[in-house]
Order: structure tokens, then C-alpha cells, then sequence
């Protein structure tokens, strides 16, 4: 499934419009918070006898980088999240809801990191997300 509501977004990402997107981030946030992303989640309770109208307990899957750095990675289509090497669950979230759900957590993060995977990856600093979406 790819979100059409992300070709903006993904032309601002690619590496010729870096320039315009650093001179001017709230063109890129203007876009982004606008955006719904996919977010990889990790089942709490794995119960494979979910019936319909059950609930699943999910957290949102964050990644901890061999430098110390917390990251959430999110992902702009289905195609990207195919560019690991490992299987994603994930969920679609819009971004000013994510950062809701991310101030519920008890612990810090440093980025998140778009399309991680992919050749126009795109790192933000979550301090500057946080204050973008207050």
C-alpha cells in the first residue's frame, strides 16, 4: 500500500531538494506534519487467537544505533519499508498523532529517521519535532 498523500513529501526528500528544505524547514514541516507515515510497531501480547473486536497491545518499535542514539524510523510508502532486510509491522500514523503517541513513552529519543533504508533518507532531530507540534 503506498499513501499518495506522500508524493510531496517524498519529492522534498530526494537529494536535489535537500538545499531548498535546509534553507527553509518549514516548507519540510509545512509537508511532513501534514503527512501520515508509517510507523513499525511490535505486538506486546502476541495472542494468535484474536478475534474480530479483539484489541492488541502495540508499542511503537524504535531502533537504539550502535553510537547511542535513540531513533524512531518511519516510512513514506511500503516500498521503502521493503528496502530493509527484515520484515516490518507497521501502522499508518499522521505525524502531528505521532508525537502524541512518542511524549506517552518514559524515554528520549534523538531522531527519527525517514526512509532509513533508502537513498533519500532523511534524519530530523525529535527535540525540533517535539517543539514543531506543540
Amino acid at each position: 500500500m503506498t499513501l499518495s498523500d506522500n508524493k510531496k513529501l517524498k519529492k522534498l526528500l530526494k537529494s536535489k531538494s535537500r538545499v531548498k528544505i535546509e534553507n527553509n524547514p518549514n516548507l519540510f514541516y509545512k509537508e511532513f506534519l501534514k503527512s501520515t507515515l508509517f510507523v513499525p510497531v511490535i505486538a506486546i501480547n502476541e495472542d494468535e487467537n484474536l478475534n474480530d473486536g479483539d484489541t492488541l497491545d502495540l508499542q511503537i518499535g524504535f531502533f537504539d544505533e550502535e553510537n547511542g542514539d535513540r531513533n524512531i524510523y518511519i516510512f513514506t510508502d511500503s516500498n521503502e519499508m521493503e528496502r530493509a532486510d527484515y520484515k516490518i509491522t507497521s501502522i499508518a500514523v499522521n505525524m502531528k498523532e505521532l508525537s502524541v503517541i512518542l511524549s506517552q513513552f518514559d524515554m528520549d529519543f534523538d531522531y527519527i529517521v525517514i526512509n532509513p533504508y533508502g537513498p533519500d533518507s532523511y534524519k530530523i532531530d525529535y527535540d525540533e519535532f517535539k517543539s514543531r507540534t506543540e
